[in-house]
Parts: C-alpha cells; structure tokens; sequence
C-alpha cells in the first residue's frame, strides 16, 4: 500500500485485523475491542476488500489466517506498537517493561553469542523476549529496511548509508578434523590440505547468485557461503581443493567430520567449542587467513528508539563477554600444538 492511500484508508482496521490474528475469533476480538460483533465482522469485510483477500477463512471453530494474513502479522503488530509509544511515550524501563526484539542470526550466533545475551536478559529484563530468525533468508536486508526486523549478525562488505554497522569482534578460521585424521601427524602443508574433500557452508543454497561468497541485496553484500581454505589458498598453489559437501550451517559439520576424513574451514571461535564439546580436532591453516569483522547491522532511522539502542548495547555487551571467555576455553580443548 502506497502512503498516499493511507489518506483514505481507516488504520483502526488494523487494529481490528491485528486482534482477530491474536484472537482466532471474531466473538473474542469483539470482547477485547469492546465492539459488537457485527462491528468487528464490517471492519473485517472493509480490509478484505481494501486488501482483496480473505485474509481469514473459519475452519471449525477459530479462524485460519490466509498467506497474505500471516505475511502482514508482524509489520502490521510492530507499526501499530510503534505508533502506540509514539503518542503514549514513557521512558524505556527493561526491568518491567514488555516488549520483543527480532534479531537475524546463524547457528555461529546462536552458539556463541546469544547464550550471554539471554542469561543477561533474564538477569535484568524478564519480561523481555528475543526472536532469532535465520539469517539464511534471501530477505534478511528487504526485512531491515521494512521494520520487521531489528537486527542483523553476521560478516558484511558493502553497507549502504541507510544503515549503521558496529563491529563485535573479529575472527578467523581453523580447519576442523577428527580425533586421529592423518593431518594431525606430520607436517601440514596446503597440498596436504587440499587434497581431502572439504565441506563447505551455504547458508542460502544459492550459490548461482553469488559472488565470491558474497550475497548481493539491496545494495548490501553480505557473506552466506565459507569455503575456507579453498578461498584462501595462495594462487601460486597448482592444488585445488575439492568441495564434497554442503551443508546449511556450521553446527551440521561435525557429525560428518568425525567419521570420515573430510575437512571443514570453522571461524575459529566455533572450532575451539566444537573440539572441546565434540573430541575434534582444530589445525592452524598452513597458509595466512584474512581476519573478518562479525558485525550489528540495523536501519539508522530507528536510532531515535530507545530500547533498540538499550538492546543494541546489550548485545554488544554479550560479544564482548564472548570474546572475554575465549582464553578458558582453549586452555580446556585439547588442540594440536600448531594451534595454539
């Protein structure tokens, strides 16, 4: 819907709309709005045709939201919050106060960060919620700039001015293998490395659309696919290596590595938790390996919101304590001498 339509448009319809997505039912909405339900089922037949869609269809006794119903859900919940503390405005309290973040991540969040921002969160905001979504979806971009997500994790190139970007932490990668793989004896070289089949990671399945890794949208190009040592073996090497396997995430590798003799390339903080926890084994790239930024990415014109900029110190707080812990756990892994 395009802002000029909305001069003609009644908004009350969404609240209509948003409390029978809540309800499932037009008697329960209509008691909760304190309307009749007749009033509730006209307004509802108003967005229908505004929409053309039936947005709900009744199956038994409640009502089943159609696709385009439970694709306006969300941005219609979050602009009618926004509008709400916009007229009613009170400060932000963490510690009473109801609300939840939405924030795009991977399985490389979810392990290392996320643990230290929940265990915050229920310190010193209960009532708060988090909602991780998957930071594979092609849309991740489309969805900062429509408001139906907050935030974004992960390793970015190119960001457009629109959107504001910190750094977390860096990181690197180390080659994963199991207990006992022949390069855990001898001299490791790139030939060596390269010459057992790799698995790769591919957040998107999308490869053809691609480049170098990189995924392109909306001007913003952000890294879904880990090749590892085979992106970053020097291009005097004749070895190519071979990519046996892709799998949608870092946490899916292990699995295959510990009973076969394939390689992955894990950022290294992942590595380090994967052979404590999983009795692999982490082997410093016999080649130099770039030094990437894991960053927070969000849409500069919420800067004004001031639980995003709460929640955004919270989770820069969490990284930090991440990083703080990486020591312990490396005096705990059992790694080969190169790496340490």
């Amino acid at each position: 819907m395009k802002f000029k339509r909305l001069r003609t448009f009644d908004l009350n319809l969404l609240v209509t709309f948003d409390t029978i997505m809540l309800e499932r039912s037009i008697a329960r909405a209509s008691e909760r709005l304190n309307l009749s339900e007749s009033a509730v089922s006209h307004a509802l037949a108003r967005l229908r045709k505004h929409l053309d869609d039936p947005l709900f269809v009744r199956e038994g006794s409640s009502l089943r939201p159609s696709t385009r119903a439970r694709q306006l859900a969300v941005p219609v919940r979050r602009a009618l919050q926004r509008i709400e503390g916009a007229i009613n405005f009170t400060p932000f309290d963490p510690s009473r106060d109801a609300r939840t973040f939405l924030l795009a991540g991977c399985d490389y969040t979810c392990t290392l960060v996320i643990p230290h921002l929940v265990a915050s969160l229920q310190r010193d905001a209960p009532l708060i919620e988090l909602s991780v979504v998957p930071a594979s979806r092609m849309d991740v971009v489309r969805q900062l700039d429509d408001g139906m997500l907050d935030f974004a994790v992960g390793w970015f190139a190119t960001v457009p001015e629109r959107f504001r970007r910190i750094k977390l932490f860096d990181e690197t990668y180390a080659l994963v293998v199991r207990h006992k793989h022949p390069l855990t004896r001898g001299r490791l070289t790139t030939a060596r490395v390269l010459g057992f089949p790799h698995v790769t990671v591919d957040y998107t399945g999308s490869s053809d659309n691609l480049m170098e890794g990189f995924l392109p949208e909306r001007g913003v190009l952000r890294r879904v696919l880990f090749q590892g040592a085979m992106d970053e073996v020097p291009q005097r090497s004749s070895v190519r290596g071979r990519a046996a396997l892709r799998v949608p995430g870092f946490s899916d590798a292990p699995h295959v590595l510990s009973s076969t003799n394939m390689i992955a390339s894990i950022p290294r903080r992942l590595a380090l938790k994967m052979c404590a926890e999983q009795g692999l084994v982490a082997l410093r790239p016999p080649f130099d390996t770039p030094v990437a930024a894991v960053e927070l990415l969000w849409h500069r014109r919420f800067d004004a919101d001031i639980g995003l900029r709460w929640f955004r110190e919270r989770i820069v707080a969490a990284a930090q304590e991440m990083a703080s812990a990486e020591t312990p756990l490396r005096r705990r892994t059992a790694l080969l001498r190169r790496l340490k």
